[in-house]
């Protein structure tokens, strides 16, 4: 009897339709309950007759079409292992400097705050020569880049103002014509009328720390020293802006960190109702569990609502209604195009080499320089770990350490390899990172929940293209809330 190997594939269901994710083609395709039944029981055994697996008509034809095959990757390397040094040298694309490592605030979520491994608040502050070699450094750096973009991150970087004026001027000088971004995120406890003044002149975007009203404000987010309460210092700084730079409001946006145990609907109603803060625009986070010492537990009635507001979302859509979704879920569509929808679009001819699609080239996107003047990946990353410095303002940037971390599926080669949701996984160095070294049990330790966050996507997608969801649209801005 012949046999052959498991195809490379993955089942599913949504809304009572059956799908096959075939792998090694990267499509999508959609199959009668027969034969999805009949595929599901194949599977489940160790060995799989070629005469057995093809007394089903529809997988007999799928196969004769090149569907259902074995075969997965046999090279793991990053397809832009080779093109890394090059981007670093030329296409960086933005710069961030951590002017302090203090804050004013003692945010318990922080991750400064002593509740994560190895990171907490000090009083390390970056000196001007230091600022002056990384600007320096990234403009020689980003010579194809069209603008120059420029973050200034904390601690609380407010409490450096001085030294982000002095940066502002110089690079005002330095850019040479360039067009260039700046961006402050802040918890907005300490901004006065000259402070404003600048960055309005400047015209900076920021991001205000707020998660929602007092009693969800406050119970995270106090004041260092006593425990007191910042929402009615933030909201005063709300209402200056709004009554004193009302053009400038499209700058201004909110960064909500939801609390899963806080079941959601309080602070949805809080952005979606609140006059002082509804025409605002608001980006929603869940609190970073990456080296975090503690569990997150996630209440029912989070999900629950949370869910709601996404029904609410793909409602407004198909019902051409430009409001009564939630802010929060705003990136919801959005986000099953870039997790789903592109990635389907990727060439999947030749599928032999590549590498599992969660990493970027470190230091491409937001160079991270923190008060010493060392290099990281992004402003995420546990800058107290050897492993994630990728260079200094003196040195540069060293591309070999960059080619480690971007292939950081080479320490989980194995599995990575097989597994279905290669091209859509979302795990980079961060979540391998375990002191000074990669490790691969941390990184396989995530696998389980970022394999069930991709079938719901999955589902999702299905579920929308069924009920004719044009994805394109969403290229062109044109699904609005």
């Amino acid at each position: 009897m012949n046999y052959l190997d498991k195809p490379n594939i993955h089942l599913f269901v949504a809304c009572g339709k059956y799908y096959i994710y075939d792998v090694c083609n990267n499509l999508i395709l959609k199959v009668t309950s027969e034969c999805y039944r009949h595929i599901n029981k194949m599977m489940q055994s160790d060995k799989i007759s070629v005469s057995e697996f093809r007394e089903n008509q529809l997988v007999n034809q799928l196969m004769d079409e090149g569907f259902l095959k074995f075969q997965t990757i046999d090279t793991l390397i990053h397809p832009l292992s080779d093109k890394a040094e090059d981007l670093l040298n030329n296409d960086l694309h933005m710069l961030i400097l951590q002017v302090t490592q203090n804050c004013n605030l003692r945010c318990k979520y922080c991750i400064y705050s002593g509740s994560y491994i190895n990171r907490q608040h000090n009083n390390k502050r970056m000196d001007f020569n230091t600022a002056q070699k990384a600007i320096d450094f990234y403009i020689l750096h980003s010579s194809q880049m069209n603008k120059l973009r420029f973050g200034f991150y904390g601690g609380e970087p407010v409490l450096e103002i001085d030294l982000i004026k002095r940066c502002v001027d110089y690079i005002n000088k330095k850019a040479f014509g360039r067009e260039i971004e700046y961006n402050l995120t802040t918890n907005a406890t300490m901004l006065n009328m000259d402070i404003m003044e600048f960055l309005v002149q400047n015209n900076f975007y920021l991001t205000i720390s707020l998660d929602g009203p007092e009693n969800i404000q406050n119970k995270n987010r106090v004041f260092a020293g006593s425990d007191k309460g910042t929402f009615e210092s933030v909201m005063h700084s709300v209402t200056e802006i709004t009554e004193n730079y009302p053009d400038y409001m499209v700058n201004v946006h909110f960064n909500m960190v939801m609390n899963p145990e806080d079941g959601y609907k309080v602070s949805n109603d809080f952005f979606v109702q609140d006059k002082r803060v509804n025409r605002y625009y608001v980006t929603a986070t869940e609190q970073n569990d990456v080296n975090y010492k503690e569990n997150i537990n996630k209440s029912e009635e989070y999900y629950i609502n949370r869910t709601y507001e996404q029904f609410k979302m793909i409602y407004s859509y198909f019902r051409g209604v430009k409001n009564g979704a939630s802010p929060l879920v705003e990136g919801y569509l959005t986000n099953i195009k870039k997790n789903i929808a592109d990635q389907l679009k990727k060439d999947a001819s030749g599928y032999k080499i590549g590498h599992p699609g969660g990493p970027c080239v470190p230091g491409l996107q937001r160079l991270f320089a923190d008060v010493d003047g060392k290099f990281y990946p992004c402003e995420r990353v546990n800058e107290t770990s050897e492993i994630m410095q990728i260079g200094d303002v003196d040195s540069g940037i060293n591309v070999s350490k960059v080619k480690e971390l971007l292939n950081v599926g080479k320490i989980t080669e194995d599995s990575c390899k097989k597994c279905w949701a290669f091209r859509f996984c979302t795990s980079c160095a961060v979540y391998a990172e375990d002191g000074d070294k990669l490790s691969a049990q941390k990184r396989l330790g995530r696998c389980s929940s970022i394999k069930n966050s991709i079938e719901a996507n999955l589902r999702e997608y299905c579920v929308l293209k069924e009920l004719g969801f044009d994805f394109v649209e969403l290229e062109n801005d044109e699904v609005l809330v």
